[in-house]
């Protein structure tokens, strides 16, 4: 078909969809609001680059556009801050992470505590000449939404006596673990129905 008989069919397909787009009410994406503590080390960890796969890992599903995940900067500020004003308070409390939240204009707010780590090797000459590792490492996800006033605590535990491989490294262990309070708590990657921001624009509509 020559391009002069095309340019009226395309100008009217284009005139249509811009009358469809007007006809039809668009209602952007409103982000949650995402606040991600520094890690409370109760158990008194001293390796920070395995503590960091914890937070690196606890982030992964708070992107945009559902989530707008505030710098970890503000999130330790906000901690230091707080504690600073509160000093026999909890992070991990419900009253404190509704303070932290509403400080930092935040719609959720979440923190993973370490309450117990132990990690020790052996070598059982009576096994094989096998190295071992007995595991007892507990994290714990607390988790606060300014949206519903919800407070969920969520654990994953690792009890374990194994020959020592790649799945005993303390890196390993923690991403699985962190991975496995991921799976727990509500806050998916697409909010679940209950769990999104409310639209305002739609809310303002008139009836």
């Amino acid at each position: 078909m020559p391009t002069q008989q095309l340019r009226p069919l395309l100008a009217k397909v284009l005139l249509l969809l811009l009358v469809l787009f007007a006809a039809t009410p668009a209602f952007a994406i409103q982000p949650i609001q995402t606040l991600i503590l520094p890690l409370v080390n109760t158990a008194g960890l001293s390796d920070d680059a395995a503590a960091q796969i914890i937070q690196d890992t606890l982030k992964q599903p708070f992107k945009y556009p559902y989530y707008s995940l505030l710098p970890a900067a503000t999130g330790k500020e906000a901690a230091q801050a707080y504690l600073t004003t509160n000093k026999t308070a909890r992070l991990t409390d419900k009253q404190s992470l509704a303070q932290i939240a509403d400080t930092v204009s935040a719609d959720l707010v979440l923190v993973v505590e370490l309450p117990r780590f132990r990690l020790n090797r052996s070598f059982a000459f009576w096994q094989d000449d096998e190295t071992y590792v007995d595991s007892d490492i507990v994290l714990k996800c607390y988790a606060y939404s300014a949206l519903s006033k919800r407070y969920d605590v969520i654990e994953a535990a690792k009890y374990d006596h194994e020959p020592e491989s790649i799945y005993t490294n303390t890196n390993f262990i923690f991403k699985d673990l962190t991975q496995q309070l991921l799976s727990k708590q509500p806050y998916k990657r697409i909010p679940l129905a209950g769990f999104e921001k409310p639209d305002t624009a739609k809310q303002q509509l008139p009836d």
